[in-house]
C-alpha cells in the first residue's frame, strides 16, 4: 500500500465502487498495455528505488489504492488511464523516497553489465539519485490541471500529454504508445486545437514545442 495520498478527493466527487468497476472492466488489452508500458518506464525512472519491484506490481497496486479507497478518483476532471498514470507515477515517487539502499543491497557482480564492445557500466550510474524533482510551481500545476480535464475524454492525448510530462520527446512518444507517426501526427493536432480553443498556455515539457 502507497499510503496516504494529498489533495484528497471529496468523497462526493469521487467515482463510486460501481464506476470503478466499470472502468476497470472496460479496460481494452491495447490499454492495460499501454499502462504497463509506463509502469516499466516509472520503474526504469526510479532506479533501485523500485526496490526489486516491476511494472505489473505497480499496475496492480494503483488499482489496489483505488479499490480500497486509498486514492480516489475524481472521474469529472480525468479519464481513468490518465488517472491510473497519475497513480503510478505517485506511488513510484513514493518509492524512491522510502528507499533504503542498506535493505536492498546489490553487489557490483549483480550491477555490472558488458555491452557489445566488452565495456562493463552500472545500470544505476544514471539514477544514482532517486529523489524526484522539485515541485513545479503552483501556477504550472494549476495549468496542468486545467490541461488534463480538457481531455478527460480522449485517452490518445492523455497518453501523449503524460508522456510529454515525463520529458518524452516524439519519438519517444510514439515508442512509449506504440504509435504511428500519422496517429501521433494526429492526436498532437487534436491537442493543439483544443488547448488553443481553451485559451490555455503551458510549457507542458520537451513535447510542448509541438502543441504552441
Amino acid at each position: 500500500m502507497s499510503g496516504k495520498t494529498g489533495r484528497r478527493v471529496p468523497e462526493e466527487r469521487a467515482a463510486s465502487a460501481a464506476e470503478i468497476k466499470a472502468a476497470i472492466e472496460g479496460l481494452t488489452e491495447a490499454d492495460t498495455q499501454r499502462l504497463l508500458r509506463y509502469a516499466e518506464r516509472r520503474i526504469w525512472c526510479v532506479g533501485r528505488g523500485a526496490a526489486g519491484k516491476i511494472a505489473d506490481d505497480l499496475l496492480q497496486e494503483a488499482m489496489t489504492d483505488l479499490l480500497s479507497d486509498t486514492r480516489r478518483w475524481d472521474r469529472s476532471k480525468v479519464g481513468f488511464l490518465q488517472f491510473l498514470f497519475g497513480a503510478m507515477k505517485s506511488i513510484s515517487s513514493n518509492w524512491a523516497k522510502s528507499y533504503k539502499p542498506e535493505e536492498f543491497p546489490l553487489s557490483a557482480t549483480e550491477l555490472r553489465q558488458t555491452n557489445d564492445s566488452g565495456e562493463e557500466s552500472n545500470p544505476y550510474d544514471a539514477h544514482a539519485d532517486p529523489s524526484p524533482s522539485v515541485d513545479r510551481s503552483i501556477e504550472f500545476r494549476e495549468k496542468i490541471g486545467q490541461i488534463d480535464k480538457l481531455f478527460a475524454d480522449d485517452p490518445e492525448a492523455q497518453q501523449v500529454l503524460e508522456a510529454w510530462k515525463e520529458g518524452f520527446d516524439p519519438a519517444g512518444v510514439r515508442e512509449l504508445w506504440s504509435m504511428t507517426q500519422k496517429e501521433y501526427d494526429t492526436v498532437v493536432r487534436r491537442i493543439r486545437r483544443r488547448i488553443t480553443s481553451a485559451g490555455i498556455t503551458a510549457d507542458l515539457s520537451k513535447g510542448s514545442q509541438y502543441v504552441h
